[in-house]
Parts: C-alpha cells; structure tokens; sequence
C-alpha cells in the first residue's frame, strides 16, 4: 500500500456579495438623508398651507404634517437599515478573511505534509511499506484539516446567524410603511399608505379599483387568471376608495357577472373573487343619493322572482358565496345590501316555489344570519316586516335547522315601538293562518320550521307582550276580527312548545301585575283586564292542544284516502277487470282485504293525549294571584276569569278532527250481489221472450 497525502478539503467563501451590499448600503444611506431633508422642509413654513383657506386649509396642514411625520419615522428607520447592512457586510467581509486565512494554512500544511514524505530516507520505499514515519505526517495533516473544517463552519455559521438577524430586523423597519419584509409587500404597502395619505391614496386606490372592473368584465381571464388578480388587492379590497371605484367600473352588469362566474363555477368563501366582492361590498358607500352609480349597483335586481330556472338560481348561488366570504374575513356586508339581497331572494322563493340557489350554501339563511351579526334591529326589522315574509320564511326548509332565523327574530324583537310590535304581529298572523277549521291542508307553515323558531318567536311576543294582550282582549269584550283570529291561532300554535308557552305566560303575568287591579265596575260581561287577559291565553292554549290533535286527525285522513285511492287505482281496478264468476268471487276477496289492510278509507284517530285546560283552571290560575287579604274578591275574580276563558273559547271556535266512518262489513257481499242479481233479472227476460 502506497502512502499519500489526501486532497485539501473544500473551503467555501460564505454567500453573499460584499461589493453588491457595500453598494446598497450607500444607497440605503442616501435615501434616509434625503428623508430626513425632506422632513425636515415640511416641518418648517410650508406647514402653514399658503393660499389655501377654511376647511382645506385644515386639511392640507393636517396632510403635510403627516407626510412629515412620516418622512421622520421612514428616515429613522431607513438610516437604521443602512446601520444593520453595513454591520452585516463588516461581518461578511471578516468571514471571507477569515476564510482566505484558512485556505492559506491549508495550502502551506500541504506543500509541508507533501515535502516531509518526499525528504525520507529511501522514500519511495518507506512510503510504499506504509513506514510509521509516514503515516504520522499524514495524520498530522488530516488533524489539521479536520480542525480547519469545524472552524469554517463556525465562520459560516456566524455569517447565517448575522444574515438572519439582518433580515428580521429589516422587515422590522418595513413596518413603518405596512411592510412585512416579504415577497408581495408592494400592495400591503399602497394600502398602509392610502391609509396615512388619503389625500395621495384615494386617488391611487380609485385608479387601481377602475383598472381592475375592467380586466375581471372586459378581459378574457380564465377562472384561475381570475382569481390570481382578485387575491393579488387583496391587501387593500377593504378599502372605501377602492370598493366604491371597484363596483361602479363593474356597474350593475359586472356585478351580475361577477355573481354568476362564482356560481357557475361553484365556487364558496374560499374563492378569492367571493372574498374580493364581500370586502368590497363591505366597504362600499354610503351611496350619494338619486343617479349615484353606486347607489344603482347596490339598488340592483341580482335575482329576479319571473326568474324560474334561469341565470337568477346562478347569482343566488354566487351571493351565497359573497356572504360567506364577508363573513369569513370578518367583513359583514353592508345591512343594506343584505336587505336588498334578501327581499330579492324570498320574492323569487314566493314565485317559485323553490329555493333559490340550488347549491351547496342556502344564500337566505346566510343573509339572515349576516344581518343578526349586524346586531342592529333597524335591517332586521325591515326583512322580517312584510307578512309576505313570514309566509315563505316560516314555510320554506332550513339547511341549518331554522338557526339564522330564530337569531334574526332575537335581534328584530329589540326594535322598540310599534315597528318591533308589528313584526311580531306579522310573525304570528303567518303562523296561524289557514288553520281557522284546524284541517293543516291551507297551512302553509313548514312544522320543523315552526318548531325550531317556536322559542325566539316566544322571546318576540314576551318582549312585545302588548301584541299578545292585545289579541287577547278577546277574553274582555268577545269582538273577534280576522287579525285577532289569525295572531290568536297562532299563539295557540306556538304554546304547543312548553317552554315557549312558559315564556308568554311569564311575560303575561308581569303585564298583569301593573294593570289596575280594583274590582269596581267590573263583572263576568265587562272583566278586569289583568284577570281576563291570562283567562283568555289559558284558554288559546286550551285551544292549541285541541288544534293539534285535529290537524292529526285530518293528517290520518289524508293518509287513509291516499292508500285507497292506491288500493282501487291497483288492485282494485285489477279485480274489477276479472271477467265471470271468478270476478265476483275476487271482488268479495278484495273488499274484505281492503279492510283487513286498512285501505277501504277509514282511520282511527287514536287518544288525544294533549294538556286539557277548562274554565275551573282558569278561575284556580286567576285566584293565585290574589293577595291573602283579598279573599272578599275570590269569587267575582273566579267567575270573570271563567266567562273570559269561556269567551275566548267560544270565539276561537275549537276545531274536531273528522270522523272515520265505520267499515262496512256487508259491503263487499252487496257489491258483489249487484251483478248476480242484474244476471238473473236477464235470464228471467229471456226466458219470456223466448219459444217454448
């Protein structure tokens, strides 16, 4: 084996180029000195704004302070930029010395390890004997090499720590313009600026919002194309200027486009164009009044009711995307844009019949739920305000369990006055609709829906008792209008959830408790309000427990008649058809397995197993809210609670659920008797008329 000394080990130069950096830290130099000149200049006369005069005058010394302020704070932070380069090229320049002076000694261990083999005695003999002499001197060398490489790591590893510390606090001094010291910090600093500037940045912001309108309408972008400018203003969609330049350059018919790509490509919040239109839409306005192209955008149809099965299910489907999307960056729509959204969108339910939509998101629940996030009463009160609404809110199917409704009628029941009093009037008017005979076939009500808002509809009435009082009056004068009907019935709805009418009751007593409560004057034909009014409500939900059970009732009778009329369209008509005696025979069968079966049309309504409420509780209820030194007054108190229950009954007319006729047993023997007897009334003709 032949004895040699190993190759050096590579010496790398740390990156970075010294000369590039010295460069740019003089660069960064200049420009804080010519900052700092320039605030310098704005903070000295021109402050003063000459020739400008009143408000301007305000605003423009108000602008050129800012702008020298930060002129300061930049060049503060740009001369400390300046300090940390030129700290870091120092160390840059100290490591490469450093690593220079290292590969020096490499070069001179080599040339030393490589001459003391070549200076042995008989050399080439003892080097190819792997002679101990020999082998130490290249030993010695590859320690040496070994210590050199841990040193220029250490040197490297100086360089990268240095560099990293560099670079954060290089984006640390960005901040003071909105930076982060990233990739992409151009339009994060355009809107920090817009911001600071406004007198700079509207008009930056307007520009670049009309220039983006016309790329996303007029250019032919594929949908990634699309989405890749949406993301890229990202920074500043949120912005007044902006979103108001933005959505007037697409007017009403790039918006409507806007909507309909989003829905046609079914795409949901996470679509940077949803995100791009819910910051806009968010940040947009106020609207300028009559011929404002703002106010025509936001005022637009997007989702016409004539609409059934054209572009309008498309938008629907992109407004629910923008909602969520708002929602998502915790940016809520503008209430009245969700307003508008929404009338549009039940007034095409109402045409329909449907859904608008058809996709993954339902765009009402997600408006409803925009405008209880609003918290303010005002737009909730404006959807929830038309009777027309109720209708097809309480008959539609919730996606989310009737959740953003019950939390839209929370927020619309703490609108004060008549206007909170009326939507809980209307609600209660569409719950109870239809149901006068107690046959559900005109209700128009979804039960699920009915239940799931059965306790915020509750909160509404206790925080509006006076509508509920007022329908209940019934029980004072016995004068039943078509209104009062309509509330009455459905109260007495609502009371079939226990804790709504627990909440009601509650409610009632508290409005009771500060009626006048002397008995003069009074009697069972003109009562005391505070005792007539719970009478009468005892007897609505005597009322509601009897409805149910006759809308039971006429459910089990629909269902009974459907399975005949399946019964006489199959096997009915089947056995009809069958020629002969054998017909006869089938028929007798069929008859008495249509009963067997149940399918002869009959029912069985079964036990009403409801709450039963009469006059004696009503007087009892009325009683335990006298004080113990009224007893002189129990019995008027118990006969006017008594009459006002009774009243009230009578009025609401307690609906019975039909009755099933009895099957007929003998039927099917008769029926079939029918044409044995036309068979003998023919033979006896013919034996008349015929020769003997």
């Amino acid at each position: 084996m032949t004895t040699t000394v190993p190759a050096p080990v590579p010496l790398e130069m740390p990156p970075g180029d010294v000369e590039a950096l010295d460069e740019l830290v003089q660069e960064v130099r200049a420009a804080a000195f010519r900052l700092a000149g320039l605030g310098d200049r704005l903070a000295g006369p021109a402050t003063a704004a000459p020739g400008w005069v009143g408000d301007d005058a305000t605003a423009a010394v108000t602008q050129v302070a800012t702008v020298a302020g930060l002129a300061r704070d930049c060049s503060t932070a740009v001369l400390s930029a300046a300090g940390r380069l030129s700290a870091h090229v120092e160390r840059l320049q100290e490591a490469r010395r450093g690593v220079g002076r290292l590969r020096a000694e490499q070069d001179e261990d080599f040339r030393a390890a490589r001459a003391g083999l070549g200076s042995l005695r008989f050399s080439e003999l003892m080097v190819r004997a792997d002679a101990p002499e020999a082998v130490a001197i290249v030993a010695e060398f590859e320690a040496a090499e070994a210590a050199r490489r841990r040193r220029h790591a250490v040197l490297l590893a100086e360089v990268a720590d240095d560099a990293a510390a560099t670079s954060r606090a290089l984006a640390r001094y960005c901040g003071v313009v909105g930076g982060r010291g990233a990739r992409g910090d151009a339009d994060r600093v355009v809107a920090h600026l817009a911001a600071a500037l406004p007198g700079w940045g509207d008009a930056e912001l307007t520009a670049r919002g009309r220039a983006l309108a016309v790329a996303l309408v007029t250019g032919s972008l594929t949908p990634e194309q699309r989405e890749a400018r949406a993301e890229g203003v990202a920074d500043f969609s949120g912005m007044q200027a902006f979103a108001n330049a933005f959505l007037v350059g697409l007017g009403v018919e790039g918006v409507a486009g806007l909507l309909g790509f989003l829905g046609y490509n079914a795409l949901t919040s996470t679509s940077a164009v949803a995100r791009l239109l819910g910051a806009a839409f968010a940040a947009a306005g106020p609207s300028g009044g009559p011929g404002d192209p703002l106010g025509e955008v936001v005022a637009a149809v997007y989702v016409r009711a004539d609409d059934g099965y054209g572009a309008s299910d498309v938008v629907a489907a992109g407004m629910a995307a923008v909602v969520a999307a708002s929602a998502s960056i915790g940016r809520t729509l503008r209430p009245n844009i969700l307003v508008e959204w929404g009338r549009q969108l039940l007034a095409r339910e109402r045409a329909q019949g449907l859904p608008a939509g058809g996709g993954a998101a339902d765009p009402l629940a997600l408006v409803a739920q925009g405008l209880a996030d609003v918290g303010a009463s005002g737009p909730a009160l404006a959807l929830l305000g038309s009777p027309r609404a109720w209708d097809t809110l309480l008959a539609r199917f919730w996606t989310d369990g009737g959740v953003a409704l019950s939390n839209l009628i929370d927020v619309a029941a703490s609108g004060p006055g008549e206007e909170g009093a009326a939507v809980v009037r209307s609600g209660l008017e569409a719950l109870g609709a239809g149901l006068a005979d107690g046959d559900p076939v005109d209700w128009t009500v979804s039960p699920l829906t009915a239940a799931a808002v059965a306790p915020a509809l509750s909160r509404a009435v206790a925080a509006h008792i006076e509508v509920a009082a007022d329908a209940l009056g019934v029980g004072v004068d016995g004068r039943m209008t078509a209104v009062r009907g309509r509330v009455l019935r459905g109260l007495g709805y609502l009371t079939l959830d226990r804790g709504a009418a627990a909440t009601v009751e509650s409610a009632l007593s508290s409005w009771a408790r500060v009626r006048p409560g002397t008995l003069d004057g009074t009697s069972p034909l003109h009562p005391l309000p505070a005792v007539a009014v719970p009478s009468a409500y005892l007897a609505v939900k005597e009322y509601g427990q009897r409805l149910s059970y006759a809308m039971h009732g006429f459910d089990e009778r629909r269902a009974a008649e459907g399975k005949q009329a399946f019964w006489d369209a199959t096997i009915g008509l089947a056995v009809g058809l069958m020629p002969g005696r054998g017909g006869i025979v089938a028929g007798v069968l069929e008859g008495y397995a249509a009963i067997a079966l149940g399918t002869d049309g009959t029912w069985d309504n079964g036990p009403d197993r409801g709450m039963v409420f009469d006059r004696s509780k009503a007087a009892g209820a009325a009683l335990t809210d006298l004080p113990p030194e009224s007893t002189v007054a129990a019995g008027a108190v118990a006969r006017q609670a008594a009459a006002a229950f009774d009243r009230t009954l009578r009025a609401l007319h307690v609906p019975a659920p039909p009755t099933s006729p009895e099957s007929d047993w003998l039927a099917p023997i008769q029926d079939a008797m029918g044409p044995l007897r036309r068979d003998l009334a023919d033979a006896r003709r013919l034996t008349r008329v015929l020769p003997r």
